[in-house]
């Protein structure tokens, strides 16, 4: 179909306008970022690590730490699935192991993309005035960001908490294949 140079500017500055009123919608009820993320625009969504003071590479190293029924293979194979390199993961797996974890390492570290938590004991190295270690690396400014593997009602690793959590950072493009 051949239109003219009008029809084009009034079929531009239309698409514009409903644009304008649906983006405005959207963040008035609270869904801008899946709406960015439906037309292909998510590229627009203000990175939230910016507010951290720093940002961390999109293929670095995700983290995971908790008790897992899941074998490590399960694990790298889900990973796997998705097209992320089982070089990037770093398991630290047992109830036990995030105690013994010093997490202050991972503070400003732009290398260290993503951390996932299981179930873990509350306290841990210097975990200072938070009430468990999840909360201290979820709020103190400098930490990767922070998702908690769940199995709908409390912490707990399966193939399908880890592999819907990865998922869901892959579709945000908050961390790439």
């Amino acid at each position: 179909m051949q239109i003219t140079q009008d029809e084009l500017f009034d079929i531009i500055a239309e698409a514009s306008n409903r644009l304008h009123v649906d983006i405005r919608d959207a963040y008035k009820s609270g869904l801008l970022e899946g709406y960015l993320s439906g037309i292909g625009m998510e590229d627009l969504i203000p990175n939230k690590s910016d507010e951290r003071g720093y940002e961390s590479y999109t293929d670095g190293k995700i983290l995971i730490f908790g008790d897992s029924m899941v074998k490590d293979k399960d694990i790298l194979g889900c990973v796997k699935s998705l097209g992320i390199s089982k070089e990037r993961i770093e398991m630290h797996l047992g109830y036990t192991e995030a105690k013994k974890f010093n997490f202050k390492n991972l503070k400003y570290a732009p290398n260290y993309r993503l951390v996932m938590f299981g179930p873990v004991p509350h306290s841990g190295k210097g975990k200072s005035e938070y009430s468990s270690i999840i909360t201290q690396v979820e709020n103190e400014e400098g930490f990767p960001k922070v998702v908690r593997l769940t199995d709908g009602h409390s912490l707990k690793i399966t193939k399908s908490s880890l592999k819907n959590a990865l998922n869901k950072e892959l579709e945000m493009g908050y961390i790439s294949p």
